[in-house]
């Protein structure tokens, strides 16, 4: 794309990625940005757009997630995880707050209907 910039490299859960681009013009100094993501897990592309934004010398205030895998967050040394924390920290971009609106503990969750419950097929 012409008149872009473009972030580092960044690892996900799934492997290495190239940056994140954005126009130039798009950010300005002084700019407060929200970063929406679907999913956030070890918190590549999160923190390769907010390296972006801060390159353009805008000001991340939130990041917000439809789905936050927490057990990337600060896993325990021997899990063999990704920490977000350390990504992060080590990136200067602590200061980021994550927002998720669902956490794996709720997809991990089976759902349990009542003994004797019949689907009569209406909403309720």
């Amino acid at each position: 794309m012409p008149n872009t910039i473009s972030s580092t490299d960044y690892k996900t859960e799934y492997g290495q990625r190239t940056g994140l681009t954005v126009q130039r013009d798009k950010i300005k100094e002084g700019d407060r940005v929200l970063i929406i993501d679907d999913l956030v897990a070890t918190g590549g592309t999160l923190s390769s757009a907010i390296s972006l934004v801060k390159l353009l010398k805008g000001t991340v205030v939130e990041c917000a997630c439809v789905v936050e895998l927490k057990m990337f967050v600060d896993p325990p040394a021997d899990s063999g995880l990704p920490s977000r924390t350390k990504l992060f920290t080590g990136l200067g971009h602590e200061d980021v707050p994550i927002w998720g609106l669902i956490s794996e503990h709720i997809l991990t969750t089976e759902a349990k209907l009542p003994d004797g419950y019949v689907d009569d097929g209406e909403e309720h």
